[in-house]
């Protein structure tokens, strides 16, 4: 079947579906896990808020056995970090509690093995929440599928893929830090990211996100390889009050698939209605994962962006799986369709 027809089928199939399943945020924002879950289900909180003088990252992925957690500052040229990556199921230092309708995030311990900190914040959003699976234009979704050869194998593996609800939310994350005993109040631009549902980090090949924020603006960028869909690109653009979604990407696939973090990334985002957005992201500050027994490695990166000739500050995430024979499923990169 030719790649248009795949993909006009599956744009209608994937908006039909939308309409008949709304996001349910009052739902989606008070998941909690089952005591009884499966151990690959996951029910993950992510905080990332930056300026020029300050960078904040925090993660806390909750599973019945244990707690996935992040934690890092990078304050004047210098990164703090919590060295160790796992907890048992809900001793770990980072906190991130619901009070009322509002989201806080906390952390008291020891950074670099040796500073003293306390951080204490909450988010005020001050945008839409936008969800991956109905905010998304199908055609994102649709394009990856008409890339695929189809099947009853290939639509059965989709479900891995779709049984996860991710989204996020800018806003501002405001606060104290306390680092070695001096106190410092902050209010940065800051994306709250939500995700629950099964991830089994081994399920993916390879991965890149971009996320730049700012007051003036919010930039998005997403790309994710799994066995059954071995190119998945999303990415959306906001400045002042106006949202607009990807359209397409020239990323070169090349430049992220030999399983190294790149110094620093060049591309251009077409944006619905036909805007051209050069952006550039450098690496400043670099923290490294490892997901179920290092099956998956990823490299949270802080980094400095120039996105349509303005700087600002986010993260350049980018992954791998063990198995460096499956990055992109082994497919001729020039011959993906975008």
């Amino acid at each position: 079947m030719f790649f248009s027809v795949k993909k006009k089928l599956m744009c209608k199939a994937i908006e039909k579906r939308n309409r008949q399943n709304p996001f349910d945020y009052p739902s989606a924002e008070n998941y909690a896990l089952s005591p009884d879950a499966d151990p690959l289900v996951n029910n993950s909180y992510y905080f990332s808020a930056h300026d020029d003088k300050m960078s904040f990252f925090a993660r806390i992925g909750k599973r019945v056995h244990q707690d996935e957690t992040w934690f890092a500052l990078y304050i004047d040229g210098r990164l703090y970090s919590l060295k160790p990556e796992l907890f048992p199921a809900g001793a770990s230092p980072v906190r991130v509690e619901k009070k009322g309708e509002q989201w806080t995030v906390s952390f008291e311990g020891i950074l670099n093995e040796k500073e003293q900190v306390v951080f204490r914040a909450a988010f005020v959003p001050r945008e839409q929440p936008i969800d991956f699976t109905t905010s998304v234009p199908a055609a994102r979704m649709a394009t990856g599928m008409a890339n695929e050869k189809w099947s009853k194998a290939f639509f059965a593996q989709l479900q891995t893929i779709s049984g996860q609800c991710h989204y996020e939310q800018e806003g501002d994350l405001e606060g104290t830090l306390t680092l070695n005993g001096n106190t410092m109040d902050f209010r940065l631009p800051c994306v709250r990211d939500h995700s629950f549902g099964k991830r089994d980090w081994n399920y993916m090949n390879n991965h890149l996100w971009l996320m730049a924020v700012s007051m003036p603006a919010q930039f998005n960028y997403s790309l994710v390889s799994y066995p059954a869909l071995t190119a998945l690109e999303m990415g959306n653009y906001r400045e002042g009050e106006s949202l607009h979604f990807l359209q397409k990407a020239d990323l070169d696939f090349e430049q992220i698939s030999r399983g190294e973090v790149p110094e620093e990334i060049s591309f251009h985002v077409t944006l619905e209605g036909g805007r051209v957005l050069p952006v550039t992201a450098k690496v400043l500050a670099c923290m490294t994962y490892h997901f179920q027994d290092g099956q998956y490695i990823l490299h949270e990166n802080i980094a400095e962006f120039e996105i349509d000739g303005k700087t600002c500050r986010g993260i350049l995430e980018i992954g791998f799986n063990r198995d460096g024979n499956r990055y992109f499923n082994q497919k001729n990169l020039k011959g993906i369709r975008r």
